[in-house]
């Protein structure tokens, strides 16, 4: 009998304590809520900003008019949308991979991941 009080009773403790009810009472777990969202934001806009900045000093070293409208505009759009979201700038010729490669090693010398860039084909999705 002695062994089945104490495990009623952390039962009882643990059920108390994730109740939904005591997590939304908690004002520190609230304030850290809104802390991790917001530096979600300031990460990603941090990321879109050396993106930026790296996909300007690219630009300034190939020749001008390299790069389709469309590959620019696709990465144009990615910025102009905070780098949030799926964007497919499709690397077609040469020089676009090339492009994309290099800022692809460039952002990874950043720290930024793969998954970050919107380099992509939309026709190479299943």
């Amino acid at each position: 009998m002695m062994r089945t009080i104490p495990g009623l009773l952390i039962a009882a403790l643990l059920a108390a304590l994730t109740s939904p009810a005591m997590a939304d009472s908690d004002p520190e777990l609230d304030s850290y809520k809104a802390d991790m969202q917001t530096g979600e934001k300031s990460w990603r806009a941090q990321k879109c900003a050396v993106y930026q900045e790296t996909r300007d000093e690219m630009l300034d070293e190939i020749p001008r008019g390299a790069l389709s409208p469309e590959f620019a505009k696709a990465e144009e759009d990615y910025i102009e949308n905070g780098c949030a979201g799926r964007a497919y700038a499709c690397p077609k010729s040469k020089t676009e991979l090339d492009y994309a490669n290099k800022m692809s090693f460039a952002m990874m010398s950043h720290g930024l991941s793969g998954t970050f860039l919107p380099y992509g084909c939309k026709s190479s999705i299943q």
